[in-house]
């Protein structure tokens, strides 16, 4: 990786920035601004990452040399002036929203799992840029996603000012907590004017009311259960998360529904609307979650049993190129690749495999040829394309189309195949 590639700071700004110390000792506090308003975006530079081709080869070098370049061409991207590696005029593209949270996530874990301090170095500045603290919305799940980040560097640095602030969340959360209807109604909305932004969402977001969510929010607060010996948050999150599995999940497909508005609408075929990415968070949701629950947490068995009963589903639905459909039940010829889906139910099952719930003869071959595909889908620059762009519903996308969110896809994949294949050797 080239540090130049890192994030396009100079070397003093970092090191005034972003000194991580390896002493016990607890740094000086880190003051919290009041954000009047949010920086204007400005053009960026192209990206200079040198193209590459790639070999669809099983191996760790080939798995190395892939994930590298979707990493350095992601950050080479990133620009401190306009705090953002894209235009992107939606509220949910702030720094430490989803989007981001995404990328971040997979580039923690291919850091950790590839041994390459650069990428996690990455980590830490973009989340001192954050100051550490998750999305400006108390009860968003979206907004909660980015601080399993901050939960994961805690755990190696031991600061206490790099939880400091979800916990400060997540505790506002249980001080008053949301009995809304999880039903997804366009109608009523709740609108809230933060850091600069003007958010309108529609009220059952207050809970986990869409499948997108368990990706976003369980993992934080399994985590922070884990982290601070305190059952409260576990507690909470195994609630909620029961709440919105009982009420999307699809007993005779063992699959989810987006959210409510699907449980009438059908396809042009008459069969119900299952998204494959909307799956692939559920997936890749339960995956993070689990690696956070105690052994004899009470309820494990059920989300290890609705983990193995989804991975076994999905197999049958993997199209002849590797690729998970965007609408699951489509298996028709003509149906275009989608990369975001296919990586995150990639990273799930390699998961599942490495942490012994799914059996390693069945789904290394799927797992192979899920990865074939996102290779297949990688441009020679690192651009990760075919990436459907931010929706709530199955849909389209082309060589181009390209996001975060599918980045970090890729590298969680990568992540997990890389621990996969270092078992093996």
């Amino acid at each position: 990786m080239k540090i130049s590639n890192l994030i396009g700071l100079t070397a003093s700004m970092i090191a005034s920035l972003l000194t991580i110390a390896s002493c016990a000792d607890e740094p000086a506090h880190i003051s919290d601004p009041t954000h009047t308003k949010v920086p204007a975006p400005v053009k960026y530079a192209a990206p200079t990452t040198i193209e590459q081709q790639f070999s669809k080869q099983f191996s760790l070098d080939n798995i190395q040399t892939i994930a590298n370049q979707v990493a350095d061409y992601q950050l080479s991207l990133f620009d401190i002036r306009s705090n953002q590696m894209r235009p992107e005029g939606r509220a949910s593209g702030i720094p430490n929203g989803w989007m981001y949270a995404t990328l971040h996530i997979g580039l923690e874990a291919y850091a950790a799992a590839s041994g390459q301090q650069e990428y996690e170095q990455a980590v830490i500045n973009l989340s001192q840029l954050n100051q550490w603290k998750p999305g400006p919305r108390l009860y968003h799940a979206d907004d909660h996603a980015v601080s399993d980040v901050y939960l994961e560097l805690y755990e190696k640095y031991g600061f206490k000012y790099q939880i400091t602030p979800t916990k400060k969340v997540l505790d506002g959360v249980l001080a008053a907590q949301k009995t809304n209807s999880l039903v997804f109604d366009n109608n009523d909305k709740y609108t809230e004017y933060l850091d600069g932004r003007k958010f309108v969402d529609p009220s059952c977001t207050y809970r986990w009311c869409w499948a997108d969510a368990i990706f976003m929010a369980p993992p934080v607060w399994a985590h922070m259960a884990k982290i601070s010996g305190n059952n409260k948050y576990l507690t909470f999150m195994d609630s909620e998360f029961w709440a919105t599995t009982e009420y999307l999940f699809d007993e005779k497909e063992s699959l989810f529904l987006r959210d409510s508005r699907y449980f009438e609408r059908r396809d042009d075929e008459g069969r119900k609307i299952y998204w494959s990415r909307g799956n692939g968070w559920v997936l890749a949701g339960i995956a993070r979650t689990l690696r956070h629950l105690p052994d004899d947490f009470k309820n494990k068995s059920k989300y290890e049993f609705l983990f193995t009963r989804m991975s076994k589903r999905l197999v049958a639905l993997q199209n002849e190129s590797g690729n998970w459909p965007s609408s699951l039940l489509d298996a028709s010829d003509s149906v275009a690749r989608e990369t975001s889906g296919t990586a995150l139910i990639v990273y799930a099952m390699a998961w599942g495999v490495n942490n012994g719930y799914l059996d390693k003869q069945t789904y290394l071959p799927v797992i192979t040829k899920g990865w074939d595909a996102i290779v297949s889908n990688v441009h020679p620059s690192g651009q990760v394309g075919w990436v459907q762009q931010v929706a709530f519903a199955p849909g389209s996308a082309s060589k181009n189309d390209s996001q975060l969110y599918g980045s970090g896809a890729v590298l969680l994949a990568a992540a997990e195949i890389t621990n996969l294949l270092q078992s093996s050797n």
